[in-house]
């Protein structure tokens, strides 16, 4: 006899004993031989429908004005993987996951060195390949199953498990520069804009959060702070607490705002908006009730021009990972956790496949040593950085 598809997740000797066992109900036999009808029918239906959408080419309609969906493609939907997947070109890999297949297989390796011990019968390289579907598209768990052949609930759990171990590298691909990588950007930035002493740029991004389905609630937000240096490269994040979009409070909370004066020496500097505080390690353009100065309005073009960096890495991260710009999740925790695996991640692909800025020639390697005993605040290093910047333009000139 043949065991229905729909039985196989049972266990042999349970369906053999129904057959075979004569204390077993007729109940249970009915059962059983009505699944069997039920499979034997459900491929024939499926044979049927094949055949008329080759000879015709199109979806059969159903009663009510709805389209009987192919079980075809149902089929090869879930096998979308095995059968379709794995045999991407290298131009599919980019289009659909936004990234190289060479890097998606360096993803897997890295990852599986830190997968746990588990009976799950999904392969592993499949659920990296469910997740990133997932962080790059608009999908749903439910639609996502559908295509990959797995149920809502293990897509799901994949999703998290995966998000897990991406979050878990966070500070083995996202760390704050050593000196000689605060040197680099420093020469590049100031050879590229003329700011110097330039080591990072700071800002913040306000990521949508909370479930699609309930539209007629007042949406909820969440604040990504990061550094990046002159390749895009994540220095330092942090996810703020939902409901709190206040730029400056954000960093206050974060651990940057305590280290920052250990992590750089009175030189040295991160560039942010107007939004932040300034400090002797954080500059922030001009701002004024009264018209500024022309050497001022300089300087913020120049600070706004080398500050855009932080703004290109914003722009690659969101239009990349699409779950991003709504994180349809409820739990924080888990949220704090996918925007923190989307940042690695973000790193991961520009150490394997490069930055996007251009690289120009190094005009000039000239560090500016600032004297401590004549420049001691924040405004007064400000003011000594705007009239360098101002002598250095018009020497150029």
């Amino acid at each position: 006899m043949k065991i229905p598809t729909m039985l196989s997740n049972f266990a042999i000797e349970f369906v053999t004993e129904l057959f075979l066992d004569d204390n077993v109900s007729t109940m249970n036999r009915i059962i059983v031989a009505t699944a069997n009808v039920v499979n034997e029918n459900f491929d024939n239906v499926s044979c049927f429908n094949e055949a008329i959408l080759k000879e015709q080419n199109q979806t059969l309609p159903s009663v009510g004005g709805r389209f009987v969906k192919n079980v075809c493609d149902t089929r090869e939907s879930g096998n979308f993987y095995e059968k379709i997947v794995k045999f991407f070109s290298e131009n599919e890999y980019i289009e659909k996951f936004k990234m190289s297949k060479a890097t998606v297989q360096a993803l897997i390796m890295l990852l599986k060195e830190y997968v746990r011990p588990s009976s799950s019968v999904v392969p592993f390289d499949k659920k990296v390949h469910v997740f990133l579907w997932l962080l790059v598209s608009d999908y749903s768990f439910k639609e996502t199953g559908e295509k990959f052949g797995l149920h809502k609930s293990s897509v799901s759990y994949i999703f998290h498990e995966i998000a897990n171990l991406l979050s878990e590298q966070r500070y083995q691909f996202i760390n704050w520069p050593s000196l000689e990588e605060q040197h680099m950007t420093r020469v590049k930035v100031n050879s590229r804009y003329g700011f110097p002493n330039c080591v990072g740029f700071i800002d913040a991004c306000k990521l949508r959060v909370g479930s699609k389905r309930k539209t007629k609630d007042k949406p909820e937000f969440i604040i990504l702070q990061a550094v990046c240096d002159e390749t895009l490269m994540f220095t330092d994040i942090h996810v703020g607490e939902i409901g709190n979009t206040r730029k400056g409070k954000v960093f206050k909370e974060s651990q940057l705002s305590h280290e920052l004066k250990n992590f750089l020496d009175f030189d040295n500097h991160i560039l942010g908006d107007y939004e932040y505080k300034l400090r002797r390690n954080l500059l922030t353009p001009f701002t004024s009730d009264v018209l500024l100065t022309s050497e001022e309005m300089k300087f913020n073009e120049v600070h706004w021009k080398a500050h855009s960096y932080i703004n290109q890495a914003f722009d690659i991260l969101r239009s990349r990972f699409k779950k991003l710009n709504h994180i349809d999740i409820n739990k924080p925790q888990a949220i704090n956790t996918l925007i923190c695996a989307a940042c690695v991640l973000h790193n991961f692909i520009l150490l394997h496949e490069g930055s996007p800025v251009k690289e120009e020639a190094i005009l000039s390697d000239d560090g500016l040593t600032i004297d401590t005993n004549v420049v001691t605040t924040a405004a007064e290093k400000r003011q000594f950085l705007c009239s360098y910047i101002n002598f250095m333009q018009n020497s150029n000139i």
